[in-house]
């Protein structure tokens, strides 16, 4: 017999959220369906359940102050969503084997969770896997959905404020890249002497970066203020905390690569991992969710001449160094 379930993640922070919504997802039968109570329009979590052909999505109310979504399972999850069912499953029961850590989104591959951020006091490595896990589900199933997710891209030619972005975000990858690269000469340095002309590269890496600042001050004044007057507020909000957040870690990063002299070579180091992995993991998976969701739902909802008007405000903001000619 199907079953009707209703949550209301309503007031709750975005991680709360998430853990309270997907694994009720995740744990619905064929046939069954979950009613989700919303304070705001759930257009991209929408967007996300339709990509991965599992749900039946509809409305039962469309705000202005509550929206209402009910969602029906019609197929059994894909093979591929194996991993994170049984994910959930064992955070559900508490359990963090070591099988479990390694099913994980890993900040880095040549940098170790521990080096991520700082700890609070009293967390071991499973509490910082656990938290990881528990805090980025939407990861976890972006993850899974990712082939159908760039299948679905709608594509814009230069100079739409959406090429624009995606173009800076392939040059932003690269220095992320480059990054990466680094973090693996630091990590097997032993000294300063040991990364030899790698710390130049850190400098113009880290410069880069901050460069950026221009890209996240457009989204958050051209873009996402005319998502909002269409009730997509969340996803503009959440976005814009990760700015700050990434902001706080270039600025710090251009401080320790080109002020090197002032650190004894571990303190660099130690810095340097943790500033460096962060923001390989981090703006990564930030740039994936804007390129492949908050992008492509601007451009199913915002009019031509809405997306004239975001383009007068990029241009009265201006553009990054390294933003492409055609696009200015």
């Amino acid at each position: 017999m199907s079953e009707v379930k209703t949550i209301d993640p309503r007031g709750l922070e975005h991680h709360e959220r998430e853990a309270l919504i997907f694994p009720s997802l995740e744990g619905l039968k064929k046939d069954d369906t979950l009613e989700i109570i919303m304070e705001f329009n759930p257009l991209p979590l929408v967007y996300l359940l339709e990509t991965s052909n599992e749900y039946e999505v509809s409305p039962a109310k469309k705000g202005p102050e509550e929206w209402i979504l009910t969602v029906k399972r019609v197929a059994a999850a894909e093979n591929k969503k194996e991993q994170l069912t049984d994910l959930l499953q064992e955070i559900k029961e508490g359990k963090i084997p070591e099988a479990a850590a390694a099913k994980s989104k890993k900040p880095h591959p040549e940098v170790d969770v521990g080096t991520s951020g700082n700890r609070g006091p009293g967390l071991t490595k499973e509490d910082m896997v656990h938290e990881q896990i528990r805090t980025h589900l939407c990861d976890l199933h972006l993850e899974a959905l990712k082939e159908r997710l760039l299948a679905k891209s709608i594509a814009v030619e230069a100079p739409h404020p959406v090429n624009s972005f995606m173009e800076e975000h392939k040059i932003i990858l690269e220095s992320l890249n480059d990054l990466g690269s680094f973090l693996v000469s630091l990590k097997n340095a032993k000294s300063f002497e040991d990364l030899g002309q790698d710390l130049k590269k850190l400098q113009d890496i880290s410069h880069h970066l901050v460069e950026a600042e221009s890209h996240h001050q457009r989204e958050e004044e051209a873009l996402f203020p005319k998502l909002a007057k269409h009730d997509i507020i969340e996803p503009g909000e959440i976005m814009k905390i990760d700015h700050t957040e990434f902001r706080k870690r270039k600025q710090a990063l251009y401080k320790l690569s080109h002020n090197s002299e002032d650190y004894e070579f571990e303190d660099f180091k130690k810095n340097g991992l943790e500033l460096g992995g962060y923001l390989v993991q981090a703006l990564e998976s930030h740039i994936f969710k804007e390129d492949n969701i908050i992008y492509q739902i601007a451009l199913q909802i915002l009019s031509e001449d809405e997306w004239q008007e975001v383009k007068k405000e990029c241009d009265k903001i201006g553009y990054c160094c390294f933003t492409p000619a055609d696009q200015k």
